[in-house]
């Protein structure tokens, strides 16, 4: 294992680094574009895409349960290709995928071919999409100037409530104008922008390719049994959302997750001894799974919408909070950049900004302010963009000797929310099986979210510990 050395390389001119801006936002705004388009509630996206009501939530858990997966399989792919080329891959088959439904949308297809389009290629495109961002998270740790470092983690991590900011404006001005088939036809262009991007950015980068650290150094093994608990899990979601928690494909489903969660659970087991090259980074990504699940925002606005608020209101709420995340990413960014703060004081400060926010949601079921409902979840996305950002970071500054490190936010934020949403699904529900009201089932749900945020300080802390403690590499056997 070899560090990246970046002193020994010369810093690539300026249409390198715009290049790599440009790949930067873009693979991590092209996800969350698409997720904010088609990750909506179910009338909405129904009547969006032309496709029955009734259909709708096995599309939804298609097109989420691609993306997951997809980033659940990186790490593998990473061991025998370059980030470059994964991305080069992932940007032709996204084009492509968004072109075949833009072009089958022209000849104005029945209803069934709608909702057979609508799955194959929603749920390709998504999956492709979502293997951009931890291509161009390890491009950035490729860098060889740490500032350059910092200034692309900080667009990195801004990119995505961009996304999530932009996308619903372009849908409300363009799809009128364009139509939906010109609306994908314009979309499409985008990841073959990205494309072309990565092609031009490897002479910049050929160098620290060729130098980069051992991809992935974890085992075989264990990367195929986080890959098929992440299956399982998805497939058992799957099922207990369509068919119910109860049925019998279902029930056979959670076996098959658990068989799956002790195999990861005996691989990983068989690793406890053996330190890493950065062990704190792994418990600040540890953190960075457990802040998803409470942040996802769906409960809130559920909760809202099952009080009677506009769509409009939940929309500038979301727009607040989206905003917010970018405010607190760049706040984050001045602060390390002028050094204001020790890292662990800003993890701390930033954590402590989330559960505030979190906690401000327990109050949501005994107050009736629009005021408060609006401005409350911009302390939540304030303090999760910040955190989000420190945590990247360090993370990225590990990953010139792991590079495998790079590629892991991406991964944690995904599996995290998706995570986050099915376990406060669970609690909701098992509020609701023991005769709780659905203020009370909300208010419960408000709860865990607060007891999740505190929880976010235990990988914190763990983290803090084993900063100075050095490790060594773990093996690439089986």
């Amino acid at each position: 294992m070899h560090d990246l050395n970046p002193s020994a390389r010369a810093a690539p001119g300026a249409a390198a680094v715009a290049a790599l801006g440009g790949i930067v936002l873009l693979g991590n705004g092209l996800k969350a574009m698409i997720s904010s388009s088609v990750l909506v509630s179910e009338p909405q996206f129904a009547a969006f895409l032309g496709i029955a009501v009734e259909r709708v939530a096995v599309l939804l858990e298609a097109i989420v349960a691609g993306m997951v997966i997809a980033l659940a399989g990186y790490p593998l792919l990473l061991r025998r290709y370059s980030a470059r080329a994964i991305g080069i891959v992932a940007c032709a088959f996204a084009s492509a995928a968004f072109l075949a439904f833009a072009l089958t949308e022209r000849v104005h297809p029945d209803a069934a071919t709608r909702e057979f389009t609508v799955l194959v290629c929603f749920t390709l495109g998504a999956a492709a999409l979502a293997c951009l961002a931890p291509s161009a998270q390890a491009l950035v740790a490729l860098w060889p100037a740490a500032d350059g470092r910092r200034t692309m983690t900080t667009l990195w991590t801004g990119a995505a409530p961009a996304g999530f900011l932009v996308a619903p404006q372009l849908v409300r001005i363009l799809v009128p104008v364009l139509g939906l088939s010109g609306y994908f036809l314009a979309f499409s262009v985008l990841p073959f922008a990205m494309l072309l991007l990565l092609v031009a950015i490897g002479y910049a980068l050929r160098d620290a390719e060729d130098a980069a650290p051992q991809a992935s150094p974890l085992p075989v093994t264990l990367l195929l049994a986080f890959l098929a608990c992440i299956v399982a899990f998805e497939v058992w979601s799957t099922l207990g959302s369509v068919t119910g928690y109860l049925a019998p494909w279902t029930l056979a489903s959670l076996v098959a997750l658990a068989a799956a969660g002790a195999w990861l659970a005996r691989r990983a087991a068989a690793l406890s001894s053996v330190e890493t090259e950065a062990p704190a980074s792994f418990w600040l990504l540890g953190a960075l799974f457990v802040l998803e699940i409470p942040t996802t925002g769906f409960f809130e606005a559920a909760f809202l919408f099952q009080r009677g608020e506009s769509a409009a209101f939940v929309a500038d709420r979301s727009t607040l909070s989206a905003a917010a995340q970018i405010a607190g990413t760049v706040v984050a960014g001045a602060l390390i950049h002028r050094k204001a703060a020790p890292e662990p004081v800003l993890l701390a400060a930033f954590a402590a900004v989330t559960v505030a926010g979190l906690a401000s949601f327990a109050a949501y079921p005994w107050i009736a302010m629009p005021a408060y409902f609006l401005w409350t979840p911009a302390i939540t996305g304030f303090g999760s963009g910040a955190l989000t950002l420190v945590v990247c970071l360090a993370v990225v500054r590990d990953a010139q000797r792991v590079l495998l490190l790079a590629a892991l936010p991406s991964i944690v934020i995904m599996v995290g929310t998706e995570f986050g949403l099915e376990a406060l699904q669970f609690v909701f529900a098992a509020a609701q099986a023991a005769g709780a009201s659905a203020d009370a089932a909300f208010a419960g749900v408000f709860g865990a979210q607060l007891l999740f945020g505190f929880a976010v300080a235990i990988p914190l802390v763990a983290a803090r510990r084993r900063q100075s403690t050095p490790g060594t590499v773990v093996p690439s056997a089986r």
